[in-house]
């Protein structure tokens, strides 16, 4: 099955075309309607094997021709670009990548990255080479004299000084990310070197490039291909790398008092994929021992198999929103499960100052249904009314919210992200997965009786408060509030299968649920752009206020401008709907 393109080979030593590296692969691809495609490549990469095993002029050829492509291709941006971020920001990322699905760039054979393109080009290569067996392609490995303990390299040439510029590219890019102000102002112990101006916690970044910096000048100078055991300077900077791990882990475990932003996000991304990847060319800078011989080339095969893996899913853009948003994700849904806390009540006392607060909900709703009659009496253009219908709910939902009344309506929506809250072991217990259930339970318990008592409270005050508006109303100007017919109609509108009221219902539970994470992203930003401390040293505010009332100002938005905001919008969604 090889045997003739590995013969073309041998007859054109010298060529540097990978014209043939991409025909091998295409004969080892399984066929898109195979039902066993692992199967099937893995036996096909074993005739390879078996063929280059059974001819040595064809093994040493087929070992030249690799050699020469790596050797005369750039090395540096399959290693510092393939599988890392770039440096754009997020939405020029998922632009270039919706731009690359419309017109594909250019890929070509004088680059690593293009080759590995021109030779895996089908999208789906890579569940089939990811599969293939470790041992299998470390015998293939072994077979052409890669990574063995007898293999030579020259640190001053060839691929392996190639890996040492990627090395040294990545770790200064890390340098520059772990001491830019966003990540520097969000490591705890904030204690200025006055050596270096620069914060003592930032200093793993700095150092893990002063390490890598010195152990390759020390293996080009000596022209070394140094063993595990003898890179002392390496093995620091490993050390360096995982503090620098441990204190991007540190802010994405404090996002609750730290806040967290899409940038912020994408660039803690960015500096664990540096960290992982300088780690992973670090190992494969030692050279193959006699003791462990296996262990180089299996970290070749790692990177390998990622690296085609990151160059067949590239262009998707579910990968790169899911990579990139899901700690400022789960940073809105748990700030939204904080506010839905404040409508769930645990004790007898809380239960019934829930049904007082609910009365004065229920005293509100109806004012704001007589001034949403009145206005659609006005006959506005649909603009005009639109913007009064939205005003009219947005403040007197953030009215609702000032007074520190409930609407049972608006419960479901804030309880919700409470109710998957409870299902997290981690904040209820580690022993066993029975614990969050009971959790789960009774905070659905008591969901359901502060629901209750809620729609009671609103109940019990809005349908008399109405009835007295309505009559107030007839008294002074002459004529009933509503019509007879609009009565009929407002009445007929409101069954639940003769009119679309249920799915007029489900259009507010969607409008209701994105009122919940737009009060989390806001409660988020609060903590993020620690809105409260610049407010404290507002100079303006300073002047006009005074110590005490500035502070209760700074405390009242750090625990309500979400809420507000989730309400303001709300009655935007709300009262547009319509329109």
């Amino acid at each position: 099955m090889f045997h003739h393109i590995l013969q073309q080979i041998a007859h054109n030593s010298n060529t540097h075309s990978a014209e043939y590296l991409v025909e091998i692969v295409r004969l080892i691809r399984p066929s898109t309607l195979a039902l066993n495609k692992n199967a099937i490549a893995e036996q096909r990469v074993r005739q390879l094997v078996t063929t280059l095993q059974s001819d040595t002029i064809l093994c040493e050829a087929f070992q030249s021709y690799l050699q020469g492509l790596l050797d005369h291709s750039y090395h540096l941006s399959l290693y510092a670009e393939s599988g890392v971020q770039s440096q754009h920001g997020f939405f020029s990322e998922a632009f270039q990548k919706i731009i690359h699905l419309v017109l594909p760039p250019l890929q070509g054979a004088e680059t690593l990255r293009g080759l590995v393109n021109l030779v895996f080009h089908n999208n789906s290569d890579y569940q089939w080479f990811c599969a293939l067996p470790d041992e299998v392609l470390r015998e293939l490995l072994s077979i052409v004299a890669i990574a063995t303990p007898q293999s030579t390299v020259h640190a001053d040439a060839g691929s392996y000084s190639k890996m040492l510029d990627a090395i040294l590219v990545l770790s200064h890019k890390l340098a520059a990310m772990g001491t830019e102000s966003d990540v520097i102002v969000r490591l705890p112990e904030l204690q200025t070197d006055r050596r270096t101006s620069i914060v003592a916690n930032s200093l793993p970044f700095l150092e893990q490039n002063r390490e890598l910096v010195r152990y390759v000048e020390r293996v080009r100078a000596n022209n070394l291909h140094p063993t595990k055991a003898e890179s002392s300077d390496a093995e620091h900077a490993l050390v360096m790398l995982s503090q620098c791990e441990d204190a991007v882990e540190y802010i994405r475990r404090h996002r609750d008092t730290l806040g967290a932003s899409l940038s912020l996000t994408y660039q803690l991304e960015r500096m664990m994929q540096h960290i992982k990847r300088i780690r992973a060319l670090i190992h494969l800078s030692f050279k193959a021992s006699e003791a462990e011989p296996e262990a180089l080339q299996r970290s070749i095969i790692h990177l390998w198999k990622e690296v085609i893996e990151a160059e067949n899913t590239d262009h998707m853009l579910f990968k790169h929103f899911s990579q990139n948003t899901r700690l400022l994700a789960f940073q809105i849904v748990e700030n939204a499960a904080k506010t839905g806390e404040h409508y769930i009540t645990t004790t007898r006392a809380e239960f019934f100052a829930f049904f007082t607060s609910s009365m004065g909900g229920g005293l509100i709703v109806p004012i704001l249904a007589c001034f949403k009659f009145w206005i659609s009496l006005a006959h506005f253009a649909p603009l005009g009314e639109a913007l009064a219908f939205s005003l009219t709910y947005a403040i007197g939902f953030m009215l609702i919210h000032i007074l520190g009344f409930k609407l049972a309506t608006k419960q479901p929506a804030m309880t919700a992200s409470a109710i998957a809250e409870s299902l997290d072991i981690r904040r209820t217990s580690a022993l066993s997965g029975e614990v969050s259930l009971r959790n789960l339970v009774q905070t659905i318990a008591q969901i359901s009786r502060s629901q209750l008592i809620s729609f009671a409270g609103n109940l019990l005050v809005a349908f008399p408060i109405g009835c007295v508006l309505a009559a107030t109303f007839y008294v002074f100007v002459g004529t009933p509030m509503i019509g007879l017919e609009k009565a009929h109609k407002m009445i007929h509108d409101l069954h639940p299968f003769a009119s679309l009221s249920l799915l007029y219902a489900g259009i507010a539970g969607i409008f209701l649920f994105l009122s919940g994470l737009i009060s989390g992203y806001y409660d988020n930003s609060v903590v993020f752009n620690r809105i409260p401390d610049r407010i404290r040293q507002h100079p303006l505010l300073l002047r006009i206020l005074s110590t005490s009332q500035l502070e209760r100002f700074a405390d009242y938005l750090d625990h309500n401008l979400g809420a507000l905001a989730g309400n303001f919008f709300l009655g935007f969604m709300l009262g547009t709907a319509s329109t």
